[in-house]
């Protein structure tokens, strides 16, 4: 796959960086809602700019309230705060006591904070490779139910194996969603050196694993995981900027309860 010109994101990582999935993307094209800003005529890959982030995350936020496509298409069209409260109210009376809410997440997008308090300023970093203990499941819908399964996991991996682990909790995610309601997940743990499991941590779905070196685009996110898709937004802005997404999953390290480092592999 071709790489797009400086400032564009190719369908895949503009999902990751928007929480829109691939389908999704697609669907909103067809329907004139969202149209990529470059469709290459030899390969039909779609590339966005990155100006259609911030139109993402409110068709992202206005489609989590049930406001129909045609409703959301004459916001994004109009760009007007009087509009917008217009055809909100018109939506009808179960759309009022969400209204405000609603109003203030639009209001910020379109005011284009590119540097909330959520999150660090972008940097460069090259990661080493890395010996993991791993745990995968594919179509998660509920990440906590599913991380506080198996870090036990995980911890007790390492106890019986008798590894030695170089950092705290992580996980693999796809470049694209494919799905807006669920997407694959690999929790790890990184150890010093590929051990040898036994037989109960083989059964419970533990493996070895490493994570080849490469150059991430870092950013540290603080806050909850509602707030983390405008982490998303703005490291995807970075990266069509100033590099090239790889072909790598995103790499996310959980360094406390509220502060999570995304780490996005770039060429």
């Amino acid at each position: 796959m071709g790489v797009p010109d400086s400032g564009l994101l190719l369908i895949g990582p503009f999902s990751r960086a928007s929480y829109l999935s691939v389908k999704s993307l697609r669907a909103y094209h067809e329907s004139g809602l969202l149209v990529p800003a470059v469709v290459d005529p030899q390969t039909g890959y779609r590339s966005y700019s990155i100006a259609q982030l911030t139109d993402a995350a409110v068709i992202r936020r206005l489609r989590a309230l049930d406001v129909p496509l045609d409703v959301i298409g004459q916001i994004l069209e109009a760009r007007d705060p009087e509009v917008t409260r217009k055809v909100l109210r018109e939506h009808g009376a179960v759309l009022e006591e969400r209204l405000a809410a609603t109003q203030r997440a639009v209001d910020d997008l379109y005011a284009a904070l590119d540097a909330p308090e959520s999150h660090t300023p972008v940097h460069l970093r090259d990661e080493p490779a890395r010996s993991t203990l791993t745990v995968s499941a594919d179509d998660v819908h509920d990440p906590i139910a599913f991380f506080a399964r198996v870090v036990p996991l995980l911890t007790e991996a390492v106890r019986l194996s008798g590894a030695v682990t170089t950092g705290g909790l992580g996980a693999l995610f796809p470049n694209e969603l494919a799905a807006d309601d669920a997407e694959d997940i690999v929790a790890f743990l990184p150890v010093d050196t590929a051990p040898r499991l036994d037989p109960a941590s083989l059964d419970a779905g533990v493996r070895v694993g490493e994570l080849p070196a490469c150059t991430v685009a870092v950013v540290v996110h603080t806050g909850s995981f509602d707030t983390m898709v405008d982490t998303y937004r703005n490291l995807g802005a970075w990266v069509a900027s100033n590099a090239a997404p790889g072909d790598q999953p995103v790499r996310e390290y959980y360094l406390d309860a509220a502060t999570t480092e995304i780490c996005w592999p770039v060429v």
